[in-house]
């Protein structure tokens, strides 16, 4: 007999078909399930590589006919990876430093075409991570 894939319990029983395939339920845990989930899903060196791309002003339909992965997918890994780096950097209690010097060459260009949006970046001093927010 098959697995829970939410539970790993044993104990599923016939409940019923969806979309030409047989459901089962659990008796442990309570939940549906389709054998044979026909859900792609994508490695991590996939979605990194996605998101080296990304950072490398890569577009997300460009990334997406690449990799042969939707458009949208790649955009939510990017927005996810955004998050967890602003929160990553929220979470970190190191005082904020004044920048005596900093070099905005190719930076300032990219703002002044977009003035009316805040743009985030990482700003790398030594071997601390700090997140630059550039109005």
């Amino acid at each position: 007999m098959e697995e829970c894939k939410f539970c790993g319990g044993f104990t599923l029983v016939r409940s019923g078909m969806v979309r030409k395939k047989q459901r089962y339920k659990c008796k442990m845990c309570g939940k549906n399930q389709v054998k044979g989930d026909g859900r792609v899903r994508y490695s991590d060196a996939t979605r990194h590589l996605a998101l080296a791309m990304y950072l490398n002003s890569m577009g997300f339909r460009a990334i997406g006919r690449v990799l042969k992965v939707p458009f949208q997918l790649v955009y939510n890994w990017v927005r996810k990876a955004g998050k967890t780096v602003e929160e990553g950097a929220a979470s970190l209690d190191n005082p904020s430093k004044e920048i005596a010097i900093l070099e905005m060459d190719e930076l300032y260009t990219y703002i002044q075409k977009k003035s009316g949006r805040y743009e985030y970046g990482l700003l790398l001093i030594g071997t601390e991570m700090k997140l630059l927010r550039i109005t």
